[in-house]
């Protein structure tokens, strides 16, 4: 819609209203109401959506959107003329690179593993800087105009949850994820040859050279995805320290 008056302050703008062309639309199938009181030493009621999104979006289908807020249930703003009613856009744009699962992946173990995880996610958001970087990046990433940009993006987290220094950073991410996702042997080596392939398309797109593709970009999503899995299944983020340890099996 298109309006043509600046609005006053605290009220709508005033008519006419023009319907536009183009745009985006989207279909809402499901409302998620939060009651403040009840989550308030939670946080804020946003952050706790946000979280119970991202974990839908983790746990049981990557293409689950957070369309928009609202502080009305959507039938009674629909119904009344509340100016104290607001709606706010969020997850609104165009999906570049579309995430799906390949059935209907909604289960009562999935509906178990979000209800168990959303607070861990809430918790490390606030908690470590690196887990808030992975979460944004995979939340974003779909959104980005360029696979590019997308993944350079998903390394940034990536580097950031799993580098301890910037010297020998491909070895060290390559290996240190490796070493966080497998046991010792011969699967850790070949999980750390295939991280380091994907780290080298990473190093290209970052300096202007096309030599990735839709599955380079799908395969680290689905690496920064089973990273986040991990640590919320095991409800801790590691340390640099930790793994190291862990990588010379110590």
């Amino acid at each position: 819609m298109m309006a043509f008056a600046p609005a006053e302050p605290g009220k709508p703008h005033p008519g006419p209203w023009s319907a536009t062309r183009g745009g985006l639309a989207h279909d809402i199938t499901a409302e998620l109401f939060i009651p403040a009181d009840s989550t308030a030493s939670l946080g804020n009621t946003q952050s706790v959506a946000r979280a119970i999104a991202f974990t839908l979006r983790l746990g049981v289908d990557p293409a689950a959107s957070l369309i928009v807020l609202s502080n009305r249930p959507i039938e009674a703003k629909a119904q009344s003329a509340d100016r104290e009613a607001w709606l706010m856009p969020v997850e609104a744009e165009e999906r570049r690179f579309r995430l799906t699962t390949s059935g209907d992946s909604f289960n009562i173990a999935a509906s178990q593993w979000v209800a168990e995880r959303w607070p861990v996610v809430l918790k490390f958001t606030s908690q470590s800087s690196e887990f808030a970087l992975a979460v944004d990046a995979l939340n974003t990433g779909q959104y980005v105009h360029r696979s590019a940009l997308t993944l350079v993006s998903l390394w940034a987290a990536l580097e950031a949850l799993f580098s301890p220094s910037t010297s020998e950073l491909r070895f060290r991410v390559s290996a240190l994820i490796a070493a966080y996702l497998e046991p010792a042997g011969q699967q850790r080596h070949q999980r750390a040859r295939e991280v380091a392939k994907l780290y080298d398309r990473r190093s290209s797109a970052a300096h202007g050279s096309s030599k990735h593709d839709d599955a380079d970009v799908l395969a680290t999503f689905n690496l920064l995805r089973e990273v986040l899995t991990k640590i919320l299944n095991e409800q801790h983020v590691p340390s640099k320290d930790e793994l190291e340890r862990k990588l010379y099996g110590t």
